[in-house]
């Protein structure tokens, strides 16, 4: 798995940031209320960094940062077992498209968190299977497609149309490919911690890995591929 120590950096500058804003900004008695732990339900919105394969000019298996935005939503069934899912929304990041990834990245994640929780503090563990889909993948264009008439099966003199393209000229062995879109299993598991400065807010701090199960290998990308992944997201418990 393959750690991007600048864009880990950024998360923690950001992260202890909102703590510092919301400890000051809260009233002195909001801060010190001793609440019970007993919110169901979180809703968050947050910021997120995913570590995905590209084609690059040097290697055939590197990796380009991704950030996006997205929305989590937990429900807890105690102070330790609770279900945990996230939808994050990359935007292309302007790497040439493969046969595996390129255009613009969906991810769904939909599992569990088990860790202990106090009033103020959560140290979770999560795992999450779940999907990635890419809006623009390199496919096989077949140049064509054949309509045949129902009459022609019933022999009634066959009708058939043809819709076709010419394609440029090229060298290239990618001139016969076009763009479609793909959808591959996902598997995320890793820690979380959460801060909460009250009752019903918090800010949760997520690292873990992103394990990507494509269709087959291509261009020297391997089957299975670990991605890096955190994010940090403020939420709100009820």
């Amino acid at each position: 798995m393959r750690c991007s120590f600048p864009a880990l950096g950024r998360h923690l500058v950001f992260l202890l940031a909102g703590i510092a804003v919301l400890v000051i900004c809260l009233p002195g008695s909001a801060r010190a209320q001793n609440f019970a732990d007993n919110s169901k339900w979180e809703l968050g919105g947050h910021y997120a960094t995913l570590d995905l394969p590209s084609q690059c000019n040097t290697s055939t298996n590197c990796a380009t940062v991704d950030n996006g935005l997205g929305a989590n939503l937990t429900y807890n069934f105690s102070s330790w077992l609770g279900i945990d899912s996230e939808m994050n929304f990359f935007g292309a990041n302007g790497d040439p498209s493969t046969a595996n990834t390129g255009g613009r990245t969906t991810e769904g994640l939909f599992g569990m968190r088990l860790g202990p929780t106090t009033r103020r503090w959560g140290l979770y563990s999560v795992v999450r299977p779940g999907f990635v889909n890419f809006s623009s993948v390199l496919g096989q264009s077949q140049g064509g497609s054949t309509l045949q008439s129902v009459a022609a099966m019933a022999d009634i003199p066959e009708f058939t149309a043809r819709l076709g393209y010419q394609a440029a000229a090229s060298s290239s062995p990618l001139a016969v490919l076009g763009l479609t879109h793909a959808t591959d299993f996902a598997f995320n598991y890793g820690e979380a911690v959460e801060y909460r400065p009250t009752k019903h807010a918090a800010l949760r701090f997520d690292i873990g890995d992103t394990i990507v199960t494509y269709r087959g290998a291509a261009a020297g990308l391997p089957l299975h591929q670990h991605n890096f992944q955190i994010s940090e997201a403020i939420v709100i418990r009820f």
